[in-house]
């Protein structure tokens, strides 16, 4: 994830405005992208602050909590396909093909 803005820069961004600078000559000035002063000056507006957001994870894994069961099953059928797979699930009513080939790609399992 990259890193945000500092404050001292936001600062001067909205400054610049405030003073009634163009945001071209903003985006050219501190070679940021346009979008990045929109959202900075909608956030401003919106929010009443300048403050970097929080970073907020995305939603658990759905099968997290079966991973040793599907290692298992991998081992024990490593020829099966995906849908092979995905019938072998516990939970293969709650869970698609493509939500296990995704879990297995991030456990770097072909």
């Amino acid at each position: 994830m990259p890193k945000a803005y500092s404050i001292d820069l936001r600062e001067r961004i909205v400054n610049a405005y405030d003073e009634g600078t163009l945001i071209e000559d903003i985006v050219a000035q501190y070679a940021i992208c346009r979008a990045t002063v929109y959202a900075i000056l909608k956030q401003r507006r919106e929010h009443n602050t300048i403050q970097p957001k929080q970073y907020q994870p995305g939603p658990k894994l759905k099968l997290a909590p079966y991973e040793q069961e599907i290692r298992r099953l991998v081992d024990e059928h490593p020829d099966a396909t995906l849908v092979e797979l995905h019938a072998l699930l516990p939970n293969k009513d709650n869970v698609t093909v493509p939500t296990l080939h995704n879990f297995l790609k991030r456990l770097k399992i072909t």
